[in-house]
């Protein structure tokens, strides 16, 4: 399935994003694309705030951040995981990433997954960014 949608500002990003986390029945992984500043992380930010985190900020320099969820009746744990700096298969599987989608309680977010896409779950939810002007993006979404 595929959708996409045109926002003009972060609000709108993020309300995209809380629209589809209140359609998952289940923990699954979302995968990120988009150049820097297109709005992947503020799009993460909108999941967050749904799942009643009231602060996520970006991974890039530790990797992965993790938090707890307890307003949702599946989704348990958000991790949140930047890939920018890594550079070999091994050291994304450091961070156990195929333990934590095969729980179906967990939530990983992924930011620049095409550095792996070979190794990325079947099942998943694509969403690409496109920057169309200052405050505008284009957000294609598809499920897998």
């Amino acid at each position: 399935m595929e959708q996409r949608v045109v926002t003009s500002s972060a609000k709108e990003t993020q309300e995209i994003a809380a629209k589809i986390i209140s359609g998952l029945k289940k923990g699954t992984t979302i995968c990120l694309y988009g150049d820097l500043a297109a709005g992947k992380t503020t799009f993460t930010q909108g999941l967050a705030s749904f799942l009643g985190i009231s602060r996520l900020v970006s991974p890039t320099f530790i990797i992965m951040r993790e938090y707890p969820v307890a307003t949702h009746q599946v989704i348990k744990t958000l991790y949140h995981l930047d890939l920018y700096r890594l550079d070999s298969v091994e050291d994304i599987k450091a961070f156990d990433v195929e333990e934590i989608w095969s729980d179906p309680a967990n939530l990983l977010v992924i930011e620049w997954p095409e550095k792996f896409s070979g190794i990325l779950p079947q099942q998943r939810i694509d969403i690409f960014f496109k920057i169309i002007g200052e405050n505008e993006r284009e957000i294609k979404i598809i499920t897998r």
